[in-house]
C-alpha cells in the first residue's frame, strides 16, 4: 500500500510539473502552406478585432454582443474568429510572395514597423492582450513587421494596374425610376418575397402604368397616383445600378426623355426614363470608383492564384485545430475596461493637476 501511495504521489507531482509547464505555443491553429500559426498569434489577431468591434459597437449591441446570432447559428464571436483565420491566411501568403513581386521592407519601414509594435506593446489594451495570449515581444514584432510586408506587396500588385479609366468605362447616367417592387419588409424588419397573386398585381400595375406613360402621361404624376415609396432618381455607372445588368442593357438603348418598357430587375417591375445620358461631372467622380473596382479585381485575381492549390486542399471543419481555437472566447469589457480604465486614470491625473496648477495660481495672487 505504501509502494501504491508513493507510485500515486509520484505521479501527481510529475502530473502537476507537466501542467505547469504547459504552454499555449504547444497548440497550433492551423497550417496554411508552410505557415504553422500557434494559438498566441492568433489570439493577438483575434483579441484586436474583439477590442476593436467592442470599442466602436459595444455601445450599442451590449454586453452580450459577442452571443448575438448574426445568421443561423452564427454568433458574432464566431464571425469575427472566422475573419481572424481568413486575415492571417492572407497576411502569411502575401508576405510569403514578397520575392515574387521583388518587394522588402526597408530600414526605415522595418523601423516603423517596430514603433508600432512598441506602441502597442505600451498601451494598456496591448499589455493585456499578450497576457490573455501569452505573447512576447518577439512575436508582436513579428507581427507588425509581417503585416507592414504583406501590406507593402498588396500594394505592388495594385500598382500594376492600369489608372486610365476612359470616359465610357466610368460614364454615369441618371434615370428616374418607378419601381413595382417584388420584396416587402415583414413584422420581424426582413425583407420578404411578395405571393405570386401579390407579384401578378404589381406586375399588371407596371403595364397600366407603362401605356399611359405612351399616351404622353407625366412619370413623376404616375409615382404618385400609384403611391410608388421606391421612386428616385438613381446615377450610376457600368455595372453599378441596383436594377442589374438586364436593367442597365434597356437603358443604354435610350435617348434623353425616352423611358423603358416593364422590366422585371432585382428590385421588381421597373420602368426608367433616361433624364441624363452622360453627367460629366458625376463621371469623373466616379473614375476614382472604377480605378478602385480594378484594382480590387487585380488584387483577387493575383491572391486566388496564389492559393488555388492551399484552398483545394483547406476545409474549415478539418483544417482548423477546433480543439484549440475553441479556446478563444470572447468575454465583454476584459480588453476594452483595461484601456477605460487607463483613460479615466490618465484623465484623472490631468485634472488633479490641473487642480493643483490653479490652487498654486490662486495661492500666488493671494
Amino acid at each position: 500500500m505504501k509502494k501504491i501511495i508513493a507510485t500515486i504521489v509520484v505521479l501527481a507531482v510529475v502530473a502537476a510539473a507537466a501542467i505547469g509547464g504547459y504552454t499555449l505555443l504547444n497548440d497550433t491553429v492551423f497550417e496554411y502552406g508552410e505557415a504553422k500559426v500557434k494559438l498566441p498569434e492568433a489570439m493577438v489577431y483575434a483579441e484586436i478585432q474583439q477590442y476593436s468591434a467592442e470599442s466602436q459597437y459595444g455601445a450599442y449591441f451590449g454586453e452580450d454582443m459577442w452571443n448575438m446570432e448574426i445568421t443561423d447559428g452564427v454568433t458574432l464571436e464566431d464571425s469575427i474568429k472566422s475573419n481572424t483565420i481568413r486575415q492571417i491566411k492572407a497576411v502569411k501568403v502575401l508576405a510569403a510572395h514578397a520575392d515574387d513581386m521583388k518587394v522588402s521592407l526597408s530600414d526605415e519601414e522595418k523601423d516603423t514597423a517596430l514603433e508600432q509594435a512598441e506602441s502597442f506593446m505600451e498601451s494598456e489594451e496591448g499589455k493585456q492582450i499578450m497576457e490573455d495570449a501569452e505573447a512576447d515581444e518577439e512575436l508582436i514584432r513579428t507581427i507588425y513587421e509581417e503585416n507592414a510586408l504583406a501590406t507593402k506587396v498588396h500594394q505592388a500588385i495594385i500598382d500594376q494596374v492600369d489608372t486610365e479609366v476612359t470616359d465610357e468605362e466610368a460614364q454615369v447616367k441618371t434615370v428616374y425610376k418607378l419601381v413595382f417592387a417584388t420584396k416587402k419588409t415583414d413584422t420581424n424588419g426582413e425583407e420578404v418575397e411578395l405571393s405570386d397573386e401579390e407579384k401578378t398585381k404589381q406586375k399588371k400595375k407596371a403595364q397600366k402604368a407603362y401605356r399611359a406613360l405612351k399616351k404622353g402621361a407625366d412619370i413623376t404624376y404616375l409615382a404618385k397616383q400609384y403611391d410608388i415609396q421606391d421612386t428616385t432618381d438613381e446615377s450610376f455607372g457600368p455595372g453599378q445600378s441596383a436594377g442589374g445588368e438586364k436593367f442597365e442593357a434597356a437603358v443604354d438603348k435610350l435617348k434623353e426623355g425616352e423611358f423603358t418598357s416593364v422590366i422585371e430587375s432585382d428590385e421588381g417591375y421597373v420602368i426608367a426614363q433616361l433624364k441624363e445620358d452622360f453627367d460629366k461631372e458625376k463621371t469623373e467622380e466616379n473614375k476614382a470608383t472604377v480605378l478602385e473596382e480594378r484594382q480590387t479585381q487585380a488584387y483577387e485575381d493575383q491572391y486566388n492564384e496564389w492559393t488555388k492549390d492551399l484552398e483545394a486542399d483547406w476545409d474549415d471543419e478539418t483544417s482548423i485545430n477546433t480543439r484549440v481555437w475553441d479556446k478563444v472566447k470572447f468575454t465583454y469589457g476584459s480588453i476594452t475596461s483595461t484601456a477605460t480604465e487607463e483613460t479615466t486614470e490618465s484623465d484623472t491625473t490631468e485634472a488633479d493637476a490641473a487642480e493643483k496648477d490653479t490652487e498654486a495660481s490662486t495661492d500666488a495672487e493671494e
